[in-house]
């Protein structure tokens, strides 16, 4: 049987030159389409962003 294998994703920056790690969801300085395509590789499935007004 073959065995599952787990993936742990961690996103990193450099700032000052030292490697510092930040989650990506609560980043408001990422772009849009950054979060898509977060969205698009966890889930397989097509997003879009809708304004909350």
């Amino acid at each position: 049987m073959k065995k599952e294998t787990k993936y742990t994703v961690r996103h990193f920056k450099l700032l000052d030159g030292k490697k510092v790690e930040f989650n990506p969801s609560e980043n408001r300085e990422l772009a849009n389409r950054c979060k898509l395509a977060l969205a698009h590789m966890v889930t397989g499935k097509e997003h879009v962003l809708v304004n909350k007004s």
